[in-house]
């Protein structure tokens, strides 16, 4: 006792299913759930904007994408 806990997404969602009484065996699911939609789209973003399967280096590149937004 006494050590903090540094909690990422995946725990915050783990301690509300268990205040839900949602078994731990299913857990997974809804952490599976939760990454569909960004999966959806980077596979998106893949097939229609470059040839499938092409080489990155890891340090020449340049992101191309959309501008960095300010949430309020």
């Amino acid at each position: 006792m006494g050590k903090t806990l540094p909690i990422n997404v995946d725990g915050a969602i783990a301690a509300l299913l268990c205040e839900l009484g949602i078994s731990p065996e299913i857990g997974n699911a809804f952490f599976i759930i939760a990454r569909v939609p960004g999966l959806v789209a980077h596979i998106h973003e893949e097939k229609t904007r470059m040839r499938p399967m092409r080489k990155i280096h890891p340090q020449d590149y340049e992101y191309d994408g959309p501008e960095e937004r300010e949430i309020e």
